[in-house]
């Protein structure tokens, strides 16, 4: 079985295994202990349960390993099988502590916001404590002189969705084939899953979207985003072509987009300077994107519930916005 206390040892692969280095994951380690107890203490608890607190089946991991476990799941994307072998437990064990970690390991980091949903437009309460730069608030707070937020969109190669469970007899599977065209990508030539991803010129993560359909266009996911209304009047977003037009869709706030060549035109050489100028500040989007699919969760077939997509890449941009903290001086 794998043991943090060797592992921690060897820094470099270490930091291989698990995307954290050794101080940066005990630190995650002692501020998910306390967010653990919370949460078993309230799950022994519940109504209903029949059992005294002390009865039923012990943990086998602590904490640490927990979360080593976690941590390797989201970095190399390992079947189950594979991971119990690692730990020496069952697959179905490996799969109950991930996913009972996971709420508790987005709300340790600094996770951005996220949406839940892209077709309600109430916000979800979450009363669950936050860290410092949690939040898109949070972060124009603490930094007033961030007036620019650059967005892309980027996607995940996903199966199609499967029927829901009580959906009723005779119903096809959703997407085989009615919905199929929802989640197909003309651009990547298979099913996907599109999130669009809001960053600052530093490299902080500070909005995720909720997961659509690979046809879905980048402008409807940033309309259905609810981002635009957190974002001061005053501030300038920076896009993509697929972004064009985004100015007639938010008037107060600057937008800058490349300008698109029409068909038969030529570009003049300012508008050909100003988009290498515009590149020049979007590299940063590129550059965080690179670094979430990193974790292969983010960037191999995504074969879990999608529902969960969501709950991964707010992992996974936690633990991005964690090493860019950690290691750039103005967030030091």
């Amino acid at each position: 079985m794998l043991q943090v206390p060797r592992l921690v040892q060897r820094p470099r692969s270490f930091e291989s295994l698990c995307g954290l280095n050794p101080t940066e994951f005990m630190l995650l380690a002692e501020q998910l202990e306390p967010l653990w107890t919370h949460a078993h203490r309230t799950s022994l608890l519940r109504e209903g349960r029949q059992r005294r607190i002390g009865a039923g089946r012990q943990f086998k991991l602590d904490v640490p390993h927990r979360l080593l476990l976690t941590l390797m799941y989201l970095r190399h994307y390992l079947p189950m099988h594979l991971l119990g072998v690692l730990f020496e437990m069952d697959a179905a064990n490996v799969c109950r502590n991930i996913h009972a970690l996971l709420p508790l390991l987005e709300q340790a980091l600094p996770a951005p916001l996220r949406a839940r949903t892209l077709n309600s437009r109430k916000v979800m309460p979450d009363d669950a404590p936050r860290r410092r730069l949690r939040t898109l608030e949070d972060v124009l707070e603490a930094f007033p002189e961030i007036a620019d937020l650059i967005i892309d969109g980027t996607e995940q190669p996903g199966g199609q969705p499967k029927k829901k469970k009580g959906s009723g007899p005779g119903k096809k599977a959703v997407g085989r084939p009615k919905d199929q065209k929802k989640f197909f990508s003309v651009k990547k030539g298979t099913h996907t899953l599109k999130t669009q991803v809001a960053v600052t010129p530093d490299g902080l993560v500070v909005h995720l979207s909720a997961p659509a359909g690979g046809r879905t266009h980048d402008m409807k996911v940033l309309k259905q985003s609810r981002l635009l209304g957190r974002l001061p009047r005053s501030s300038r977003v920076w896009g993509d072509r697929g972004y064009t037009g985004l100015e007639k869709l938010c008037p107060e706030h600057t937008v800058i987009v490349p300008r698109m060549r029409l068909r038969g035109d030529v570009l003049s050489e300012e508008d050909r300077e100003l988009n290498h100028q515009i590149s020049k500040v979007r590299i940063t989007v590129e550059n965080v994107v690179c670094k979430l699919k990193k974790f292969r969760v983010c960037r191999e077939f995504y074969r879990n519930n999608i529902g969960r997509h969501g709950l991964f890449w707010g992992c996974v941009a936690g633990l991005v916005n964690l090493r860019t903290m950690s290691r750039a001086p103005q967030f030091a």
